[in-house]
C-alpha cells in the first residue's frame, strides 16, 4: 500500500458512492431477476480539482503544497496499482459524518481504500502555478 495522498485541500471534489457488482437478467416476457455478486461496494469515484498550486517549492519560497507532491505520490503509488489512503487535506470540508465514514472511523463505516483511476492531469496557468485534476477509485479494503 502506498503512502496516504498528501495533505491538500481540494478547490472541488465530486464524490460518487459505490455499489454492489451485480446484473440484470431480463426474460423475454420482460421479467427481471437482479443478482449480487458479492455484499461489498465498489467503484467509489471521486474526482478532485487543485486550482492554483505552485509547481514546486523553490517557486513558492514556502511550506506550501505543490504538484510535484502529487506527482510525486502518483509515482509512489506505482501510477493506478497500488492502493492507498486519503489524507485529511482531501476530506476537510466534508460534514463530520461523511469524513468519518471514508476514514473508516465512524459505525458501519467501511474501510475505503482508493487508487489512481488515470495518471493526474496538470494544466498550466502561469509560470510557476498549475492547475490539478485527479481522479479516484475507491474499493472497500479486502
Amino acid at each position: 500500500m502506498a503512502a496516504t495522498f498528501p495533505d491538500i485541500t481540494p478547490s472541488s471534489r465530486n464524490l460518487t458512492m459505490g455499489d454492489l457488482p451485480s446484473k440484470v437478467y431480463r426474460s423475454m416476457s420482460g421479467a427481471t431477476v437482479r443478482r449480487a455478486f458479492g455484499n461489498k461496494k465498489t467503484e467509489y469515484r471521486m474526482k478532485l480539482q487543485f486550482k492554483n498550486l505552485g509547481d514546486d517549492v523553490s517557486v513558492l519560497g514556502g511550506t506550501q503544497r505543490t504538484v510535484k507532491e502529487i506527482l510525486d505520490h502518483y509515482c509512489d503509488a506505482n501510477g493506478t496499482f497500488d492502493k492507498f489512503n486519503l489524507g485529511l487535506g482531501l476530506i476537510r470540508g466534508m460534514g463530520t459524518d461523511t469524513a468519518n465514514y471514508f476514514r473508516g472511523s465512524a459505525s458501519q463505516s467501511p474501510e475505503v481504500r482508493w487508487r489512481y483511476a488515470k495518471p493526474p492531469e496538470v494544466q498550466s496557468v502561469k509560470a510557476g502555478l498549475s492547475n490539478v485534476s485527479v481522479e479516484l477509485i475507491g474499493e472497500i479494503n479486502a
